[in-house]
């Protein structure tokens, strides 16, 4: 059950979504406050998971008149080291291209932006808090179990880290 609750602070128009969800007998709420205009930042590595927080950014820029900005982090252990990057922009390419075809159906504002980096969570946190952004929707998981084992997962340090609201799409 999802609640809509209007009003005007200050001047600003902002609304307070409610998601209402029951787990084991037991009542989840969780609230999210954006603004008009709100900027919101997707963490996307075309994981079936990225893509439903692609969906909630997009529900959520069309509701508040917002741009998505979709960040593409490719993991590389190698950064800085010599080595054929080919393959690999070519699947980051592709990944965008997949996205970019729902943003343009969607008809939201949107920007698309990829950067390698062994440290992925850094790249996503520090974009959000350089540009700005009201909020940053990602995937529960994108990576194998035994790799998010080993390097930890990358939504929980978003979440654990952010200054802003996260989405975790699961």
């Amino acid at each position: 059950m999802q609640v809509g609750l209007t009003s005007v602070l200050k001047g600003i128009n902002r609304e307070l979504i409610i998601n209402f969800k029951q787990y084991n007998n037991r009542a989840f709420y969780r609230c999210l406050v954006l603004k008009e205009g709100a900027k919101i930042l997707v963490a996307y590595d075309g994981s079936e998971y990225s893509e439903k927080a692609l969906q909630e950014a997009i529900d959520i820029a069309k509701k508040f008149g917002g741009s998505v900005t979709l960040l593409h982090v490719y993991w590389d252990p190698n950064i800085g080291k010599f080595e054929e990057t080919e393959i690999r922009d070519q699947l980051t390419l592709q990944i965008m291209a997949e996205a970019e075809k729902k943003l343009v159906a969607s008809n939201v504002a949107y920007e698309l932006r990829s950067e390698r980096s062994d440290d992925a969570p850094h790249v996503i946190l520090s974009t959000a808090i350089r540009d700005d952004f009201n909020c940053i929707a990602i995937g529960s998981r994108g990576m194998g179990g035994a790799k998010a084992w080993l390097l930890g997962s990358v939504s929980s340090r978003v979440v654990a880290e952010s200054h802003c609201p996260v989405i975790v799409a699961k």
